[in-house]
Order: structure tokens, then sequence, then C-alpha cells
């Protein structure tokens, strides 16, 4: 298994990046990609071309991550607009708007937004967020994660 790690992961992570065109993106794509191969191998089946096992995991797993962007991407974006509480400070108010401004500009999804919107401006828990849309806590959990990566995104580029 170490041996199969240490030839491929520059192959699997330099042709990740070449697909997603994202360093975090990549480096997920290339250990769900290694996760999925340590699993194949763990079910014991006899394997006839290492090489190309791997390969077709990896073109795999990548049209799943695909088809999941093209989804996304998708969606209908909010155009709603958030009001900032009179009571919190002018500094915590300038904040607020700089997050406000960077879910309309950082092409999040609905949900992305809604969920954002509601933890960091509405102040929601997750409990209260997946009880309110009717939602597993697991997958506001995946919003979260998603609508900070892409306001990350938005920054840094």
């Amino acid at each position: 298994m170490d041996t199969i790690y240490n030839e491929y992961y520059d192959k699997l992570y330099n042709w990740s990046l070449k697909k997603t065109h994202n360093r975090e993106d990549a480096e997920d794509l290339t250990n769900s990609i290694f996760v999925a191969i340590f699993e194949y191998f763990h079910k014991g089946i006899s394997i006839a071309k290492i090489d190309n096992l791997i390969w077709k995991i990896a073109y795999n797993l990548w049209c799943t991550k695909a088809k999941s962007y093209i989804k996304e991407k998708n969606n209908i974006y909010l155009n709603e607009q958030y009001e900032i509480p009179e009571e919190v400070p002018l500094l915590d108010k300038v904040i607020y708007k700089e997050i406000i401004d960077s879910i309309d500009k950082c092409n999040l999804t609905k949900k992305e937004k809604l969920v954002f919107t509601l933890y960091y401006i509405d102040d929601l828990s997750l409990k209260e967020i997946s009880q309110k849309i009717n939602t597993k806590e697991n997958n506001i959990k995946y919003f979260l994660y998603s609508a900070r990566q892409k306001i990350k995104e938005c920054y840094y580029e």
C-alpha cells in the first residue's frame, strides 16, 4: 500500500489539480481517490493491472465531483438583502456588510447562502437551521463548509 501511495500520489495530485484548478479541491479529490483505492484493496479482490484500476477510480470520482459541481452551479442564487440589526456596534456592522457583500459575489448556491446567513447573520445554531429548513445537520455543516471555502476563494483570488 505504501508503495502505491508513494508512486501515485504526485501523479494523481497533479491530475486532480488540472481537473479542479484549485489546490484544496485537488487535495480532497486525491485523498478520496486513495480512500477508494484502499477500500478496494481491502475487499481482497485480485487485480490484473493496478494502474488501470487506479486511473479508473480517479476518473469515476472526478466524474461524480464534476456532476455535483455542475448541479451546484445551476442552482438559483438568492437575491434577498439582509438587514443589519441596529443594536450591533459599528465595527460589527462593517464586518457584517462585508460578509453580506461576499455572499453576493462568490457564487454561492441558494442553500449555501441561506445556511451561511442563518448561521452568521441570524446567529442560529446548526440544529435550529436544520429544523428551520428541514435538512439534516450534516448537510448544514457541508453547506457552511462549502460557503466558507467559496468566500475564502473570492478573497484570495
